[in-house]
């Protein structure tokens, strides 16, 4: 295994159709562009108003007006001094509308406030940071709005996920109670790696929305030379795809990893805010309750503020709906992602429901993980070393110089490392090599160390 082979197991991602990391799109977002702007006029005018008069997406707005300074910047329009400058004069008003002291003048949206304050404060300003129609700004808050909340998303799947795996390296081959005499029974095969593999899927999708997002400084993506198919991808679509894998997808499967988990093993009770709730309570709170309501209902009204097409709409759609949708949705994913991390880092278990069975020594696995990486060895050329020893059902002194190579292990240390290693495995008696090297992969994946896993973790073994 290859550090590239670690990822031939994930779900494919939206990378290939633009060919560019996200850190990529970042620095082409802070780049000159005569058209940053669109003219797209294609909103709910009602729905275009209520985004650009909402004081509550300040922020957006703020970022939205950084992202342009960059912009200006890089243009030569202005230095580097005066963009430090304006950044620090916004960083300030945003300062005074979070403690109260900001003046907002009546008649004007919330760009217009900021940008007027912000010209009260430094005299002139780029006319580029003017924006006066109604729809580029619905378009800037609502395109910031969704690259701030899918960073966001993203890393907290990523959390989720390492939880996830540091659950199953403490758990190691505890059996799943209600299927026993099936395949894959482990707690590991049943529960942890299909959830693993629906977030990544998630997670994969927010990633490729933000791409599209990135890639479509103009308002739309032409994709007619990457499809067979005459495809396009507007910003307006790509929102209310993320509205939909929030309110849908991710939602669902959190939904699924909650229950699985809680009809599995006995949970104890969670302390968010430092206050003791039943998981139960709280789960119902969250996926029962009033929000979680009308969801195809308000994801109509979504399309029709967006005006992206999609047949016949209710006539009794409301600005307020398709709000829901898009923001107080995201809050309660965000809420229901951080419950499951709660959960999964406060199970205890049940002894009367599941059973032990045969270990699969990740004490020895991590622990020369954890010898490589504290050599000096990287991350991923460790994991890499350890997942080869066990496909190959030998000892790490077994492996060839040209094996090596091909993981990137520096071959002049492999004598002073390897040699001596010639029963760091045992006899590789263990039935459930292929479930060990999948969690090897994931530990590679999502970045984590062998240092704490084995000392946060080897005590349970």
């Amino acid at each position: 295994m290859s550090v590239a082979d670690v990822y031939k197991e994930f779900p494919e991602t939206m990378w290939s159709v633009f060919g560019d990391s996200v850190e990529t799109l970042r620095n082409k977002d802070r780049e000159p562009n005569q058209n940053r702007w669109s003219t797209d006029a294609d909103f709910d005018s009602g729905f275009a108003e209520s985004i650009a008069f909402d004081k509550n997406l300040y922020k957006y707005v703020i970022l939205g007006c950084k992202t342009n300074v960059d912009k200006i910047m890089n243009g030569g329009a202005i230095s580097a001094c005066d963009r430090d400058k304006i950044v620090h004069c916004l960083e300030s008003i945003e300062g005074d509308i979070e403690t109260g002291k900001f003046e907002w003048k009546y008649c004007a949206d919330v760009y217009t406030n900021i940008v007027e304050a912000l010209a009260d404060k430094l005299g002139d300003i780029p006319k580029d940071l003017v924006i006066t129609n109604r729809y580029d700004i619905c378009l800037v808050i609502l395109e910031m709005w969704c690259k701030s909340y899918i960073d966001q998303i993203t890393t907290q799947i990523k959390q989720l996920q390492v939880a996830l795996v540091l659950f199953a390296l403490r758990i190691d081959c505890l059996v799943h109670h209600r299927c026993r005499q099936r395949p894959n029974n482990t707690l590991l095969e049943s529960l942890v790696l299909p959830n693993l593999k629906k977030l990544e899927h998630d997670a994969s999708d927010l990633r490729a929305f933000l791409g599209f997002i990135y890639s479509s400084s103009d308002g739309v993506i032409d994709l007619r030379n990457r499809f067979p198919e005459d495809f396009s991808l507007s910003k307006r679509s790509t929102i209310a795809e993320f509205a939909r894998s929030i309110n849908y997808c991710i939602h669902d499967h959190l939904v699924q990893l909650l229950n699985k988990f809680a009809t599995s093993i006995k949970l104890i009770s969670i302390r968010p805010h430092g206050e003791v709730v039943e998981y139960w309570d709280m789960l119902q709170k969250i996926t029962i309750g009033e929000q979680m309501r009308e969801r195809e209902h308000r994801h109509l009204a979504l399309s029709k503020c967006l005006n992206i097409g999609v047949g016949e709409l209710p006539k009794d759609c409301e600005i307020q709906d398709a709000k829901y949708h898009l923001f107080s949705s995201v809050k309660v994913v965000m809420e229901m992602i951080n419950l499951s991390i709660q959960c999964v880092e406060n199970m205890s278990i049940d002894l009367k429901k599941i059973q032990i069975h045969h270990p699969r020594r990740y004490d020895v696995v991590m622990g020369f993980a954890h010898f490589l990486t504290s050599k000096g060895i990287a991350l991923e050329t460790a994991y890499a070393v350890v997942h080869l020893c066990l496909e190959k059902r030998c000892q790490p002194s077994k492996l060839t110089l040209e094996e090596l190579a091909h993981i990137d292990f520096p071959c002049e240390r492999a004598h002073v490392l390897l040699d001596d290693k010639e029963s760091v495995f045992g006899k590789f008696t263990c039935q459930d090599l292929d479930s060990c090297m999948k969690l090897i992969k994931w530990c590679c994946k999502l970045g984590i160390s062998p240092e704490t896993i084995f000392e946060r973790y080897i005590i349970y073994f």
